[in-house]
């Protein structure tokens, strides 16, 4: 038999008997807690992937990393992209939160459709830093967020939604802010999370 086939065989087995997935394993998975908490009516809600909204409505990014990240929150209108915040990663686990926690953004109604793009990663994406320094179109971005989503993709037989503590800082978090934190839904990706928003929007 040849040789190399017998080492082929031989590490097949030993893959199979420590549970091992060749491509993917748990430290290439990354999680966070993602939300969007939107204001309407007075009520705070949670945002949906795909949600309707009205002008004058108003709403307020968390991202909590389960480890130190890269944090990339990238706005566009299908016409212009924008960065909203790159975050550095923190030694201390801390919760992003924008505008911040006593703002909110406001929907002004001049766009039909706000998308809102949340990336995650513990080494810095240079794709999106070469894509910001350069002509910063939206198809150019759907482009690179496609690429980013398929990069992410974990093998589904793996769990990765068992939830993870989020003691750390929160600047400046209210009682309620603290309360909406504990419920905020566990994303997770391999290499990086990225999670979108597309909110349509009734003037």
């Amino acid at each position: 038999m040849n040789p190399n086939r017998c080492l082929m065989i031989f590490a097949g087995i030993i893959f199979t008997l420590i549970g091992f997935t060749p491509g993917f394993c748990d430290d290439t998975m990354v999680r966070a807690k993602i939300g969007i908490q939107i204001g309407s009516d007075e009520k705070l809600l949670f945002a949906k992937s795909r949600d309707r909204l009205r002008s004058g409505d108003m709403l307020r990014i968390f991202v909590l990393p389960e480890k130190a990240a890269f944090i990339y929150v990238i706005y566009s209108d299908k016409k212009d992209v924008a960065l909203l915040k790159k975050a550095e990663p923190s030694s201390q686990k801390s919760t992003l939160v924008l505008p911040s926690i006593n703002e909110y953004f406001e929907i002004d109604g001049n766009s039909e459709t706000e998308l809102f793009t949340i990336v995650c990663s513990p080494v810095e994406i240079y794709e999106i830093a070469d894509f910001l320094s350069s002509e910063k179109s939206y198809e150019k971005w759907v482009a690179l967020e496609n690429d980013l989503i398929e990069k992410s993709k974990l093998d589904l037989t793996q769990k990765s939604d068992t939830p993870f503590s989020i003691a750390g800082n929160v600047r400046r978090a209210t009682k309620s802010d603290q309360s909406y934190l504990t419920k905020l839904q566990i994303f997770s990706g391999n290499l990086l999370v990225i999670k979108k928003y597309e909110f349509k929007i009734k003037k």
